[in-house]
């Protein structure tokens, strides 16, 4: 019997991370490097018409003038900036395809030739099993036995008594024992070879799904990629989107985009004015808004989605439904326009385009969005896009969970990944075991966030960015409570969850809402640090009481986050977590708020659950970085399957169980003093003084 042995890997290893050259790649990145090299040529053609043009004096062409410093200027940047973008993305992209492909070659080599030391091993082994007189039933895949089988005597050996065959046998062993037992163990290092070189193949068929999917993000990223996306699906519809805000028109055809409106007469009877101007800024008080909408007949109802979109879709007070609804209208009515918005408008509006594609496509495969979607607030006149998105029926919810963003987290920055963090929210909640209800989670990104201190802008170690963003977020938690009072659902348990910088803003917020009906908890993660002046204690939050004395406030930090004490020491704003640190010992300059129940993030393999390693909701990249300021694929405070996302569901769904409980550690207060003189002054952490 010949053992079988496939000829080479080709019938191993399923699917290919190879697909194309890297060439057609390169040719690709070569014909956007043209197109880049054209548009600078176009550009400096148009400069010097310009000039040239500055020199005569004439109506037609003033016109001319302006149209190319208002559109043919700008588009060749745009269209320069946009085809060198995609050059760099094609370039990283070809590098990683090279790296891939000539891995996939190793491996594929590495199992050919380990077939091939199986194929020798097998013509071993039955050399041996013959000689021996043994059968061979051996799979390839599984390999011969690591120890010989016991030779067989043939006919002549019987008239041998049994010492003699004994010996025989024996001899017969020890003459290919040891030739049998090298050939078996070859044989199982090369299947072993083979296993790995499997894990190795499916690796890079996932590599190389991700390369391409940082390459259709860098592509969709770029202005051109985000006119796409905005733009309806039609070529016809994404050729003038394209065109016109490039160039102002299409072959002569172009199209002003017109104000946002925000007065009409039936807001008279929803507001008291027919101006809706301050929505956002100022809203009106949400109990009005909502006993006013239930007051109204449903034909004026539609006209006002209809025709003041911007108010309705804004105005806390209002069913999240049609706020949904007016919203959706103004991501049609941009869609229109794209020539009048800006990049960061145009990035929000693609990222809320791919949102809003996704839920289209679940609903056309299961009926439904998972989760449905809701547009919770959009607002695009400002310099800085903001934008809430909800995910679940927050008109029917029973448990709803508000998310603040924080710093460097403007909308047009930040929807992406706190789209991913919400479904993870989201999911987690749902699978909390024993909870019988239903949540809605909303990404709340309402505010103009502070950036990053290496940008040269330090306004996350002030608090004014908090301090101007709260009364809105305070305006739309009156509004959930408002909504659902005039509902039919009842009102559901209201929860925040704040990351960051949005531990600021929202502990700002929860002063400023009614003390007759607070938040149900307040959760906190890798807390930037309060305001000690408008926070002196967790006393002025207005957060129900889970125990007698006992605020439902929770907080955590990761011991490898050493971005948000960092933040908190160097502005002295005060710490929720008394054991962050960061590398610097400035979080010593932060006081501790007493009465918090802390838990863990650093992972608990009882459970399966993972440590969160840096600073970031979402992890990315193979590792945090040296401060952990962003925390490696998988390792954020909100991936799935981490100690805190578990712990939040379980916290947002009122479903905490005794375990949970008994691992949470209340947080005791502690006040900062210095000790030293002079320059070496230090800031020391001491037990607070009772008043």
């Amino acid at each position: 019997m010949t053992i079988y042995v496939p000829v080479d890997g080709a019938t191993l290893l399923e699917g290919t991370p190879v697909v194309g050259s890297v060439d057609e790649i390169n040719a690709i990145g070569r014909f956007a490097q043209d197109v880049a090299s054209d548009a600078m040529q176009y550009a400096a053609d148009v400069q010097n018409a310009r000039f040239t043009l500055g020199s005569e004096k004439s109506t037609a062409l003033a016109t001319l003038s302006t149209k190319i410093s208002e559109f043919l200027l700008p588009g060749a940047n745009t269209v320069f900036r946009a085809a060198s973008d995609a050059k760099s993305a094609l370039d990283a992209y070809a590098s990683e395809v090279d790296r891939i492909h000539d891995s996939a070659e190793r491996t594929r080599q590495g199992v050919d030739e380990a077939l091939s030391e199986i194929r020798q091993c097998t013509v071993q082994i039955e050399s041996i099993a013959s000689v021996i007189r043994v059968e061979t039933p051996y799979e390839w895949s599984v390999g011969a036995p690591g120890v010989m089988p016991r030779p067989q005597l043939g006919s002549q050996a019987r008239d041998l008594d049994a010492d003699q065959q004994e010996l025989a046998v024996q001899h017969l062993h020890s003459m290919h024992e040891h030739e049998w037992m090298r050939a078996a163990s070859i044989w199982q290092a090369a299947l072993v070879s083979i296993q790995d070189a499997k894990t190795t193949w499916s690796n890079l068929i996932e590599e190389r799904r991700r390369a391409e999917e940082r390459l259709i993000g860098a592509l969709d990223d770029t202005a051109i990629g985000q006119l796409i996306s905005v733009s309806s699906d039609s070529a016809e519809a994404r050729r003038f989107t394209i065109a016109v805000t490039i160039s102002g028109e299409l072959w002569g055809t172009s199209e002003d985009a017109p104000e946002t409106k925000k007065s009409h007469p039936l807001l008279t009877k929803l507001l008291g004015t027919e101006s809706g101007e301050l929505t956002w800024d100022h809203p009106p008080d949400p109990e009005t808004v909502a006993a006013n909408w239930a007051a109204l007949e449903p034909v004026e109802r539609e006209r006002l989605i209809d025709e003041v979109p911007w108010v309705v879709g804004n105005l806390p007070g209002l069913p999240y439904g049609v706020r949904d609804a007016a919203n959706r209208k103004m991501v049609e009515f941009y869609q229109q326009y794209p020539q009048a918005m800006t990049p960061e408008q145009l990035q929000l509006l693609a990222d809320i385009r791919e949102i809003l594609k996704l839920e289209a496509d679940q609903e056309k495969q299961f009926g439904e969005g998972r989760p449905p979607i809701q547009l919770v607030a959009l607002d695009m006149t400002s310099e800085v896009p903001k934008a809430a998105v909800g995910y679940g029926g927050l008109d029917t919810a029973t448990h709803t969970t508000w998310q603040v963003a924080g710093m460097n987290s403007d909308a047009h920055l930040a929807l992406e990944g706190w789209d991913e963090a919400s479904r993870h929210v989201y999911s987690a909640q749902n699978k909390v075991s024993g909870f019988s209800g239903s949540t809605a989670t909303v990404a709340w990104l309402g505010y103009d966030t502070p950036n990053l201190p290496q940008t040269g802008d330090f306004g996350v170690l002030s608090v004014d960015a908090a301090r101007a963003g709260a009364p809105r977020f305070a305006a739309e938690l009156e509004g959930a409570h408002a909504a659902r009072s005039v509902g039919e659902s009842g009102l559901p348990e209201v929860n925040v969850l704040a990351h960051s910088y949005g531990t600021t803003l929202a502990t700002f917020a929860l002063t400023l809402i009614g003390e007759d009906h607070p938040v149900d908890s307040l959760t906190m993660l890798g807390s930037a640090g309060l305001d000690t002046e408008t926070v002196p204690s967790y006393d002025v939050l207005r957060v129900r009481e889970i125990a007698t004395g006992q605020k439902a406030i929770f907080t955590t930090h990761a011991s490898g986050d050493h971005l948000a004490p960092l933040g908190a020491g160097f502005s002295g704003r005060g710490q929720p977590n008394p054991d962050a640190r960061d590398l610097f010992q400035l979080h010593l300059q932060s006081p501790v708020y007493a009465g918090g129940l802390a838990f863990s993030s650093e992972g608990d393999p009882n459970q399966n659950l993972k440590n969160t390693d840096g600073h970031s909701t979402i992890g990315e990249g193979d590792s945090r970085d040296i401060i952990g300021m962003s925390a490696s694929e998988g390792h954020g405070y909100l991936d799935v399957r981490t100690q805190s996302l578990d712990t939040v569901a379980k916290i947002t769904t009122g479903h905490i169980d005794p375990d949970l409980w008994r691992s949470f550690t209340r947080t005791a207060g502690m006040c900062v003093e210095t000790t030293g003189i002079g320059r070496t002054v230090t800031p020391i952490r001491v037990t607070c003084e009772a008043e």
